[in-house]
């Protein structure tokens, strides 16, 4: 999966987008269970950091879901999860039709 998501990303051109942090802004500001959220930018890329209030494995990847139904392009996404010790990594990706794309590092954890 690793390779799918590098091979996804080197055939988009990963900008920022004003709409798409809105989006993210709006969506974690509205979810109850999310206690805290930064969203950061680094080299065109975000880094979202979500402190849930009640943290698992299971309770973060259905947040994680809705987050991207709320936030993805409706051309084209991907997504791989890597279990952390007390918190769950989402490296996912979405484009539109002419192949520009963001990209973000999303990191769920607890309190």
């Amino acid at each position: 999966m690793f390779r799918a998501v590098n091979d996804y990303m080197a055939k988009l051109n990963i900008v920022t987008d004003d709409e798409i942090y809105q989006s993210m802004d709006s969506f974690l500001k509205k979810t109850k269970s999310v206690v805290d959220f930064s969203i950061n930018i680094n080299y065109n890329r975000y880094i979202v950091d979500i402190k849930l209030d009640k943290y698992s494995v299971g309770r973060a990847d259905k947040f994680f879901r809705r987050f991207e139904a709320a936030v993805a392009y409706p051309y084209s996404n991907i997504s791989v999860r890597y279990n952390e010790e007390n918190r769950v990594r989402y490296r996912f990706a979405t484009c539109k039709e002419d192949k520009t794309g963001v990209y973000m590092d999303i990191i769920i954890s607890g309190l």
